[in-house]
C-alpha cells in the first residue's frame, strides 16, 4: 500500500483503506491507502511508496539517502563520495544544523507568542479595568445614598467590591467559550483551506484560571479607584423632569 500526506488526502477526499490510482512509467497502480501522516509547512501532497512496488521502467528524477556520521566528519564522507561516484560535487544537507537551526527558529517563534499573548491580556485587563471604573464612576452619587440610608461605607464598598467581580467574572466566562470558538473555526475551517493541513487543538485550563485570577485583581483594582470617589459628595444625577421643570 501508500502513505499520503495530510494535504493529499484533504485535496482528494482520502481516508485509511482508500483506494489510490497512480500512473508511474505508464504502469497503473491500484494501491490501498495504510496511513495519513502529517506534513506541517507546505501545500504539496506527498506519496510514499515502498521501493520494490515500483515498476522496472521507473526513473527517480533525484535520489537521497541518510547516513550517519559517526566518528568521520563531513568532508571525509563527501570526499569518499565524490571518488565512489566519479563526480565533481556532491550536495549534502546536515540535518544535524537543520535541525539546530529550526529549534532556534520555534524558540524565537515561541517567545514571540508568549510576548504577544502578554502584551494582548495587559490591552484586555485594561480595556476591563477602563471599562468597569467608568461605569461604576457614573453611578457613585447612587452608592452614596446607600450611606444615607444607614449603610457603613465599609459595607458600601463591600458591596461596590461584589458588584466589581461579578462584573469581570462573568465578562470572564462570556469570553471564554468565544475564545474557544474562534480557536476552533482557526485551526479546523481557516487553516485547512488556506494551507491544506490541520493543527491540533488543545485546551489550557491552568491559562483559564489565570484570565480567573486576573479577573478577580481588576475587580479588586475598580473597588480600589472607587473607594476615593466615594469619598466626595459628588453630583447630583440630572433628569430629564428635572431640566424640564415638571412635577412629579
Amino acid at each position: 500500500g501508500v502513505m499520503v500526506n495530510e494535504q493529499l488526502a484533504r485535496r482528494y477526499p482520502l481516508a485509511v483503506g482508500d483506494t489510490l490510482v497512480l500512473t508511474l512509467a505508464n504502469t497503473r497502480l491500484e494501491l490501498p491507502v495504510l496511513a495519513i501522516y502529517a506534513d506541517y509547512g507546505r501545500p504539496a501532497g506527498e506519496v510514499l511508496v515502498n521501493i520494490e512496488l515500483l515498476p522496472d521502467e521507473f526513473v527517480p528524477a533525484f535520489e537521497s539517502f541518510s547516513i550517519s556520521t559517526g566518528a568521520s566528519d563531513m568532508t571525509t564522507i563527501t570526499d569518499g563520495l565524490q571518488r565512489l561516484w566519479q563526480v565533481e560535487s556532491v550536495r549534502v544537507r546536515d540535518n544535524k544544523r537543520i535541525r539546530e537551526l529550526a529549534d532556534a527558529v520555534f524558540d524565537q517563534t515561541f517567545l514571540l507568542t508568549r510576548a504577544m499573548t502578554f502584551v494582548t491580556l495587559v490591552l484586555a485587563a485594561v480595556a476591563l479595568l477602563i471599562m468597569g471604573w467608568v461605569f461604576f464612576s457614573t453611578r457613585a452619587w447612587y452608592f452614596r445614598l446607600l450611606q444615607v440610608w444607614g449603610l457603613t461605607k465599609r459595607q458600601v464598598l463591600a458591596q461596590l467590591g461584589r458588584l466589581a467581580l461579578t462584573l469581570t467574572l462573568t465578562i470572564t466566562l462570556l469570553a471564554l467559550p468565544l475564545g474557544v470558538w474562534l480557536t476552533w473555526v482557526l485551526v479546523h475551517r481557516i487553516n485547512p483551506l488556506a494551507f491544506g493541513w490541520s493543527l491540533p487543538m488543545a485546551i489550557y485550563p491552568e491559562f483559564w484560571l489565570q484570565l480567573g485570577a486576573v479577573s478577580v485583581l481588576i475587580g479588586l483594582s475598580i473597588t480600589l479607584l472607587m473607594r476615593s470617589q466615594l469619598g466626595g459628595s459628588g453630583p447630583k444625577p440630572v433628569s430629564a423632569a428635572s431640566l424640564r421643570g415638571d412635577e412629579r
